[in-house]
């Protein structure tokens, strides 16, 4: 009988010594993305772009320097200064989790939105901060998630890992550095429509962002004086809303107006690659 109850007491105290673990290892994680926060926040508020690099992931910040050299443009210390000022404020927020797979974390806050909703519930906003282990961890998106509510009993409700966008979702990979684009000759805009079927624009060797749904942008790369190769592949996705993809390139011209240089609207055999060639003066 005594062997029972002392085999009964050393089960118990392995299970609430691995219990004491798992918080010992979360609290570490917490502080150490907190901290990583806190340097990015310190090289935004600066407006120092050598810090930033180390403080952003490489994925991120090559794919900001693109889309500015893309409209002809330069990451000043104003540019970085507003990552600062437009970030989430967790000092005045509070800590409801970290989520980890691979390498991605996230952080996750939240606070009261001081709005209501119809039935004059208080309604609350979500925060997520997206960092990368890239030789350290490293912030990678940030984004508001402003959908969830209080419930009935006065309780917040449940952050949804399925909140998340996809600039924060969470793959587990470390996404590679896109490859620093040249100053173009002329800046461009890309303007993507294609429900039911995914996008992927090549121009002069430049891949731009799949899209599936809608989005409309700087190209990136922008484009060449006289001959520029484009290229679309169309791949046919599941969904529950169908159109006939369009895509457009417009041309920025000096008066700030666009001029398109190429419309694609296929009616029929829409998936597969579709290749041209367009000139720009």
């Amino acid at each position: 009988m005594t062997l029972r109850i002392n085999a009964l007491f050393l089960v118990i105290f392995t299970g609430l010594l691995v219990l004491a673990s798992d918080g010992a290892f979360a609290k570490p994680l917490q502080s150490n993305l907190e901290t990583a926060w806190d340097a990015y926040l310190q090289a935004s508020r600066a407006g120092n772009e050598s810090e930033l690099q180390k403080t952003m992931s490489s994925y991120s910040f090559y794919t900001l320097k693109n889309k500015l050299i893309s409209a002809q443009r330069s990451l000043t210390p104003d540019i970085i200064k507003s990552f600062a000022k437009y970030s989430p404020d967790i000092s005045k927020m509070k800590f409801v989790k970290v989520i980890e797979k691979g390498d991605n974390a996230g952080l996750i806050y939240v606070r009261d939105s001081g709005e209501k909703d119809a039935n004059a519930n208080p309604t609350v906003t979500f925060s997520a901060v997206k960092f990368v282990n890239e030789s350290g961890w490293k912030v990678e998106a940030t984004m508001n998630c402003d959908k969830p509510m209080y419930r009935d009993d006065g309780r917040k409700t449940q952050f949804y890992v399925s909140d998340l966008r996809p600039a924060c979702a969470m793959d587990g990979r470390v996404k590679p550095a896109p490859a620093l684009v040249q100053k173009p000759y002329s800046t461009a805009l890309l303007d993507v429509f294609s429900y039911g079927y995914q996008a992927q624009v090549t121009v002069n060797g430049v891949p731009q962002k799949p899209v599936t749904a809608s989005w409309s942008g700087v190209l990136i790369g922008g484009l060449c004086k006289n001959k520029n190769e484009i290229s679309i592949r169309m791949t046919k996705v599941e969904t529950a809303k169908q159109s006939v993809p369009k895509i457009r390139i417009r041309q920025l011209l000096q008066n700030r107006t666009t001029r398109e240089v190429l419309k694609f609207a296929p009616q029929k055999n829409i998936e597969g690659v579709h290749t041209f060639i367009v000139s720009v003066r």
